[in-house]
């Protein structure tokens, strides 16, 4: 069986080979040990307190039960920003009309924002390829925990996905303009950052908007779009009520995306009842059940039947997945 639940510090080394398959780029998953453990006893702390913060990052895990193994992650950030800034570049479009000559010529700039400041974030999610097919209930666990305890959150939040990269992982946008100005590598940018240090950015990065016709063809091309392996992830964004403004990372401009947390499809659609034990064979489709406690917080796939008195049935299996008892409050998000 596979649950999903908070980190705890026992899954580093499970969090460190899911690094290893994540591969470049994907700076929430460093492969560092002592980032990784920064990052696990912050999540520690966050569903241990009662008190909201601005530091708060609530990571979680799916666990194949079986084979006691961490095999997939997907975190949120109760606020970008809280300790250093939070820079992206928007594209803005002008024309520019010269009366001599009557003709109106279109130039796109990118300007450097930090207008996200603030919302919270979902990231980190990652599932090892072995369990495809899962990744639908990873990602949208974050909504669950998002819905029932809001006061933790912000009322926006955004999804960073990565840019494009090429066969040898090099990034035509960094190439063209980060380069110039960092004097690195992407790679070693990319990881300053996923070990949590940006001040570098504000250091360094022009503050001036930056004409995209004086960047390289290549580099024109890949703003605001994902990689590849992204692009059914920007799909489930849209599909979830995330929105692309025209905001992208300043590294690889990758798309940034933003939705009003009360307002995505897998919030509004939640619903709760009363836990209760059945042996009754069930034939619907499998549904998102969590429970209703943050610390102890975890979520199911499962079969089950929900009554028109409010109790939502269950395998006694299940009841045990979830950590709870009868007559616990359950909330679950139907068809997914």
């Amino acid at each position: 069986m596979l649950f999903i639940r908070p980190v705890a510090m026992s899954d580093l080394q499970d969090l460190l080979e899911l690094s290893v398959k994540a591969g470049k780029g994907m700076t929430s998953l460093p492969n560092d040990p002592e980032a990784l453990g920064h990052k696990i006893q912050s999540s520690l702390d966050s569903f241990a307190s009662n008190t909201p913060s601005k530091d708060d990052y609530f990571l979680l895990v799916m666990e194949d039960a079986e084979k006691n193994k961490v095999v997939g992650t997907a975190g949120v950030y109760a606020r970008t920003g809280a300790r250093q800034a939070f820079y992206a570049y928007r594209l803005i479009s002008m024309n520019n009309y010269s009366h001599n000559l009557g003709k109106q010529i279109e130039n796109d700039l990118l300007h450097l924002t930090n207008d996200y400041t603030g919302y919270s974030e979902v990231g980190t999610l990652f599932l090892d390829p072995s369990y495809r097919g899962n990744g639908h209930w990873l990602a949208k666990s974050r909504y669950l925990l998002m819905a029932q305890f809001p006061e933790r959150f912000a009322d926006h939040v955004i999804a960073e996905l990565r840019g494009y990269v090429d066969e040898q992982g090099r990034s035509p946008f960094w190439d063209a303009l980060g380069q110039h100005f960092f004097d690195m590598e992407f790679d070693e940018a990319d990881n300053l950052c996923g070990v949590g240090s940006n001040q570098f950015i504000t250091e360094l990065m022009p503050k001036h908007p930056i004409y995209t016709k004086l960047l390289p063809k290549s580099a024109q091309e890949v703003i605001g779009r994902p990689n590849i392996a992204g692009r059914r992830a920007m799909e489930l964004l849209e599909e979830e009520g995330f929105e692309f403004e025209n905001v992208v990372d300043i590294f690889d401009a990758g798309p940034i995306m933003r939705g009003r947390i009360n307002q995505l499809k897998s919030i509004r659609k939640m619903d709760q009842g009363l836990a209760t034990i059945t042996d009754e064979r069930m034939l619907n489709s499998k549904t998102m059940i969590a429970n209703s406690s943050l610390q102890g917080f975890r979520v199911i796939h499962a079969q089950m039947i929900r009554t028109g008195s409010g109790l939502i049935k269950l395998y006694e299996d299940d009841l045990k997945a979830l950590n709870v008892n009868a007559g616990s409050l359950l909330r679950y998000l139907p068809r997914v």
